[in-house]
């Protein structure tokens, strides 16, 4: 995976210019996160990634993620099910657009993904693949204490659009006396291609812990997709701001 490795320099070698090459006072940003996500089906998607940004205006922040991840999906070639098990490496750099608790965010890079096949099929999927990726995301906490989050994801590999968009509301701790805070919510998902199509609902529960920086967070729900129709899917996932 010698892309793979090249590319992992460049963000790296980025990320030492963003730490290095400026002498304001705004602080470099770094965080890590982990999760994953599966259905009824044995499908899933597990990630673990490095956020690294630095603040280049009060309002702008330039940065980096390098996230390894592993995809396992099923379909059907004819009358035959395929099981599919992928691992891959997202590579992104870009900036967010920040003002109070609301951010933007675009990032842009490559997707490496090894794939295999069993049984073995022709498919253009199949192997090592690797192609460009775009990345746009919204979060932003209301004076009410909602709080919106939502991204959208395209990959060249065959042409992938995933979405995912959620409402969630703190419901305690409003005065942040206490060092943990509950959010309940809603998500919705909704991911395509040429040949597949889902869509989701489901209901999410987060905990937050000030002094630590963490959070950690369970989802679940029902999904439609077009290969097996209508199913639950349940996941995790963790964050710690550095």
């Amino acid at each position: 995976m010698s892309k793979t490795l090249q590319a992992s320099q460049v963000l790296l070698c980025l990320a030492c210019g963003l730490m290095f090459s400026s002498r304001t006072c705004f602080a470099l940003e770094l965080s890590a996160f982990g999760g994953g996500e599966i259905d009824q089906h044995a499908q899933g998607f597990t990630f673990a990634g490095v956020d690294l940004g630095k603040s280049v205006t009060q309002n702008v922040v330039l940065g980096g993620r390098v996230i390894p991840n592993y995809l396992t999906y099923k379909f059907k070639a004819g009358d035959t099910l395929v099981r599919a098990s992928s691992p891959g490496l997202y590579t992104l750099l870009g900036g967010k657009l920040r003002w109070g608790e609301t951010s933007l965010g675009l990032f842009g890079g490559m997707e490496f993904r090894h794939t295999d096949l069993s049984p073995d099929v022709q498919r253009k999927v199949r192997g090592d693949t690797s192609s460009g990726m775009v990345q746009g995301e919204l979060d932003s906490w209301l004076p009410s204490r909602t709080n919106l989050n939502a991204f959208i994801n395209y990959s060249g590999t065959d042409n992938f659009l995933y979405q995912r968009a959620r409402i969630k509301q703190q419901i305690t701790n409003y005065g942040f006396q206490k060092p943990n805070t509950f959010n309940l919510g809603i998500e919705e998902i909704y991911g395509r291609n040429p040949d597949f199509h889902q869509i989701g609902f489901g209901l999410l529960g987060e905990v937050y812990n000030a002094p630590h920086s963490m959070g950690i967070a369970l989802h679940g729900g029902y999904k439609h997709d077009s290969t097996f129709g209508n199913g639950e899917y349940f996941g995790i996932e963790i964050y710690k701001i550095f």
